[in-house]
C-alpha cells in the first residue's frame, strides 16, 4: 500500500516493488516499437497536440531520456507508464525504445498509470474522476483505500467522483476545459438536470465566476428566481464553444448593452505565444 501524501516523493518511493528490488533482473532493455501496446488502464484520454509536437521534436533531437516502464503481455509488452513518450517516438521515426520491464498485476498497472499522470498534472478533472471510478469498481477499492493509495484526501476523491453524475454535455465541457471543476461543483449543488443545465448555460454565456455560480446555485435552492437564459445567450454560448475548440483554450464573450469583449484565457507564456501564432496567422 502506498503511504498517503506520497505523491511528492516520486514513483520509486511509491512503487518500490516495481522500480527497486530488481535483483538479478536486467535494469534496462531495448524494445522494438511494435512490441509495445498501450496501457489498458490509461487514465489520460486527451493528449494535448501542442505538447505532443514538442515531445516529438525533443525525441528527434535527443532521443528518449526516461525509459518506458512496461510489463509482459501476449506476444509483447504492455506499457505501464510512458505511453506519451511511446506515441511521440513512433512519430519521430524511432524503431526501438528503452524499456524497463516489471512484473505488475492489473491493479498495480492501473494505479501506477494514474499516479504518473497525477504527478505530471496531465489529467483533466473528468479523466481523474473516471480513473478513480475504474479503480473502485474494477478492483474493489473503498474511497478511503483509494485516497490513501493516490495520496489525496478522501473528500477530494469523493468530490471528483461526483462529477460523473453530471449530464453528458457538462461533462464534455469539463473534458474540453471550457468548464472548470469549481464551476462543476457549483452546478452539482443543484438537484434537477434542468436546473443544472440552466446554470451551465449561464456560466458559459455570461462568464460567471465560480463564486457567482455558487451564489446562483444557493439562490435557486432557497427558492429565489433564477435569471433565464435567452436565445441570444445560447447563441453566444455556442460561439464560445466554437472559439474554444478552435483555439484549444477557454474563450468567453462578454455581451453588454453597448459593445462587449472577447476574453481568451492562457496559463503560461508558451501558451500565449501559441495563441498569438494562431491569431496572427488567421
Amino acid at each position: 500500500m502506498i503511504k498517503k501524501n506520497s505523491l511528492g516523493r516520486g514513483l520509486g518511493a511509491m512503487f518500490p516493488d516495481l522500480l527497486e528490488k530488481i535483483g538479478d533482473k536486467p535494469v534496462l532493455m531495448t524494445c522494438a516499437i511494435e512490441e509495445l501496446v498501450p496501457n489498458r488502464y490509461q487514465a489520460r484520454k486527451d493528449f494535448d497536440p501542442e505538447e505532443h509536437r514538442s515531445l516529438v521534436a525533443s525525441i528527434r533531437e535527443s532521443g528518449i531520456i526516461q525509459p518506458i516502464v512496461a510489463r509482459k503481455s501476449d506476444g509483447g509488452y504492455e506499457i505501464i507508464a510512458g505511453e506519451r513518450r511511446w506515441r511521440a517516438a513512433q512519430e519521430a521515426g524511432l524503431k526501438s525504445v528503452p524499456v524497463i520491464v516489471r512484473d505488475a498485476a492489473d491493479q498495480d498497472a492501473a494505479v501506477f498509470s494514474l499516479i504518473e499522470n497525477l504527478l505530471r498534472a496531465n489529467l483533466n478533472p473528468l479523466e481523474e474522476a473516471e480513473a478513480f471510478h475504474r479503480l473502485i469498481h474494477e478492483f474493489g477499492l473503498s474511497h478511503e483505500a483509494l485516497s490513501s493509495t493516490v495520496g489525496k484526501d478522501r473528500s477530494t476523491v469523493t468530490n471528483a467522483l461526483r462529477l460523473l453524475k453530471l449530464p453528458n454535455e457538462i461533462r464534455d465541457a469539463i473534458a474540453k476545459k471550457t468548464l472548470s471543476a469549481g464551476h462543476a461543483r457549483a452546478i452539482l449543488a443543484l438537484e434537477s438536470v434542468e436546473e443544472q443545465n440552466r446554470l451551465f448555460k449561464a456560466i458559459l454565456s455570461r462568464g460567471l465566476s465560480v463564486r457567482e455560480a455558487e451564489a446562483f446555485a444557493r439562490g435557486k435552492k432557497k427558492g429565489k428566481a433564477s435569471p433565464k437564459v435567452s436565445g441570444r445567450d445560447e447563441l453566444l454560448a455556442e460561439l464560445e464553444k466554437r472559439l474554444s475548440r478552435r483555439l484549444m483554450t477557454r474563450v468567453l464573450i462578454h455581451n453588454r448593452k453597448r459593445g462587449g469583449a472577447i476574453e481568451i484565457r492562457f496559463g503560461s507564456p508558451d501558451e500565449l505565444d501559441r495563441l498569438l501564432d494562431i491569431l496572427l496567422k488567421s
